[in-house]
């Protein structure tokens, strides 16, 4: 809406006006295609080709929305005699079900109709404050001490809360303390510049209007905090920190969020990458502050909805133990509208792993 007002008035405005007609256009049609309305978009983009017909990123978003367009009508395939088609409703997303635990689209780009699809109810369950599970769901939830007899958690277990049945999503409170958090937001400060995304035509890092944030990447040899932070994470989680991502940490703003989301890669989008380390096959996300209001992780696909809290630490597998990409794991920030959100991430790769979270024969486990 203000992307047309200001389109609306622009030519009312004199000669010495700041922002161009194009600048305008580019925003309102990135605008209505976050919204799901690509034809629009695609409107938009050919009305900037009109005014500069060598504009090379209009041509690129022209192909963009000309292939989403294409693809809107998804064909999805029974891919076991016993699958069933699982409909929801709430998203008006079909997915191929198998064994009730798995979903796959079929000939869509992995993500992105997912992501155009997943915005009402990511925005729903960012108006709530709890997460939108049934009595029956609910009830296969639970709380318990965890040490996996490991020698750094058997004097000190920590307690692990499942906050979500499918995908498992787990919550361990109270396994960061506030002094570390202190030394870790300490370390970052002087380094953090707003948040980066790949830009996949031109291999570069550039900043996105859905991610809001400022952010930095710790090494274990930066502090003993940081060794210390990846020790508990290996210990938890039962997986070698050897190839895994250095610490990421952001800090949200007022305003500061991340749309819907997936952790992991496609393989076609950077093989190098794989070859190092293989895919990303867990998240760990710690809290480093309590939000007075906003700022809670969302799983619009799955109804899930963690509230930050201070030293506590949010995990899921990205991947089945067959290594197949969970679609279900999409998540998000939610905006922060009061107070100061840090959070610190680690991302857990394949490689190494082996024997660590044994591969699974059923493709759908």
């Amino acid at each position: 809406m203000w992307m047309q007002e200001a389109l609306d008035r622009f030519d009312q405005a004199n000669s010495t006006a700041l922002i161009s007609k194009i600048n305008i256009l580019n925003n309102l049609a990135h605008a209505t295609a976050q919204q799901g309305n690509i034809e629009h978009a695609l409107a938009v983009t050919e009305e900037i080709l009109s005014i500069d017909p060598e504009n090379v990123e209009a041509k690129k978003n022209k192909i963009h929305y000309e292939s989403l367009i294409k693809k809107r009508t998804l064909v999805v395939e029974e891919q076991q005699n016993d699958s069933t088609v699982n409909s929801l409703k709430e998203h008006e997303i079909q997915y191929v079900s198998m064994n009730n635990k798995n979903f796959q689209v079929k000939n869509q780009r992995p993500g992105t109709y997912l992501e155009l699809k997943s915005r009402q109810p990511f925005e729903q369950l960012c108006r709530q404050q709890h997460a939108q599970l049934s009595p029956k769901r609910q009830a296969t939830l639970f709380c318990r001490y965890r040490h996996n007899k490991h020698p750094y958690l058997i004097f000190r277990p920590v307690k692990e809360e499942q906050v979500l049945d499918e995908p498992g999503i787990f919550l361990f409170h109270d396994v960061v303390s506030d002094s570390d958090i202190e030394k870790i937001k300490a370390l970052a400060v002087p380094r953090l510049q707003r948040a980066l995304i790949r830009n996949a035509a031109t291999n570069t890092m550039t900043p996105a209007d859905y991610r809001i944030s400022k952010s930095t990447w710790l090494r274990d040899e930066d502090s003993p905090v940081i060794a210390r932070l990846s020790q508990l994470i290996s210990a938890l989680t039962n997986l070698t920190m050897e190839t895994a991502e250095e610490i990421h940490v952001v800090n949200y703003g007022v305003g500061g969020y991340y749309s819907p989301h997936l952790d992991f890669y496609h393989k076609w989008e950077n093989p190098a990458y794989f070859r190092k380390a293989g895919n990303r096959i867990a998240t760990w996300m710690t809290y480093m502050s309590d939000v007075e209001r906003g700022g809670a992780t969302v799983f619009p696909l799955s109804g899930g909805h963690v509230v930050p809290k201070k030293g506590s630490t949010v995990f899921w597998y990205n991947l089945n133990a067959s290594g197949e990409a969970d679609y279900r794991t999409l998540h998000a920030a939610c905006p922060v509208l009061i107070g100061n959100k840090w959070v610190a991430t680690k991302w857990i790769h394949e490689y190494g792993q082996e024997f660590r979270r044994r591969c699974s024969l059923d493709p759908m486990v």
